[in-house]
């Protein structure tokens, strides 16, 4: 049957954390289960919901929702063959953002502390065990590298959102060389923004230049202007324009906003 194999399908993609959709038809004239079509974001589509048409249609909503920034469950209107609409309640995962903190020190912890809380799945990078431990870090998964073996040990996606706090010029330097040409949508790098200019003109005349488009993603100094102070409040300040760029927002006050938590438009 069909129906069972879309919703093992469903069920295997939240377990090994890939992207989907699942289709199922709400509304039928006709008896048994209902139809489901599962469209992972990458691969074939598995299933039917009864209707060539209905698939068709579900097929390019889903490819639609998992381009969004924020994409929801919802329920879509589809018509079928016979130009009869049909209710489909289109059910969508999408795994957790990553963030990926380079630098195991005191003002991390805080940082990746409120990192699991907010559900991303938190990195944290550093090559000293004594400092990137578990009792540190606890519900953050703990790379022990050395920045020539970041190539072989880390995955950075769009969906990566990244902040280099190492308090070594030296090793921001090399991490710059690795993340800036990534897809991460966001990298954060402490310090002020005379630092900022040193670290790149070093790397300049090492010959390592970046596109605008990837200093674009670079944010330094890092979070919002919200007078944090000590890493507590720090960490609130990063996670804050993380939250912000995410979602596509600035980060200004609400105060005296016609509308409040609404999203940026895509």
């Amino acid at each position: 049957m069909p129906q069972p194999l879309a919703f093992d399908a469903w069920l295997d993609c939240i377990q090994e954390k890939r992207e989907g959709v699942l289709a199922t038809v709400l509304q039928t004239g006709e008896a048994g289960p209902p139809g489901r079509l599962f469209i992972p974001k990458e691969g074939q589509a598995v299933g039917t919901l009864g209707d060539s048409a209905l698939d068709a249609q579900a097929l390019l909503a889903a490819a639609n929702k998992l381009n969004e920034p924020n994409p929801k469950p919802q329920t879509k209107g589809l018509h079928n063959a016979e130009k009869k609409e049909v209710s489909v309640f289109m059910d969508v995962y999408i795994p957790p953002l990553t963030l990926l903190i380079f630098g195991a020190g005191h003002d991390a912890i805080p940082v990746a502390k409120y990192g699991v809380s907010l559900g991303f799945h938190t990195v944290v990078v550093d090559q000293r065990p004594f400092y990137n431990s578990e009792e540190r870090f606890p519900g953050a998964t703990r790379v022990i590298a050395e920045t020539a073996k970041f190539a072989e040990r880390l995955f950075i996606d769009s969906r990566t959102y990244i902040i280099v706090m190492n308090h070594h010029l030296e090793k921001d330097q090399e991490t710059l060389k690795f993340v800036l040409p990534s897809q991460a949508p966001y990298i954060g790098v402490l310090g002020p923004r005379s630092r900022r200019m040193r670290m790149l003109e070093a790397l300049e005349k090492e010959g390592v230049r970046f596109e605008n488009s990837q200093l674009e993603r670079m944010y330094s100094p890092v979070g919002l202007d919200i007078g944090a102070s000590g890493a507590e409040e720090i960490a609130i300040s990063v996670l804050g324009e993380i939250i912000a760029v995410k979602n596509g927002h600035t980060g200004g006050f609400l105060h005296n906003s016609m509308h409040i938590h609404q999203l940026a438009q895509s």
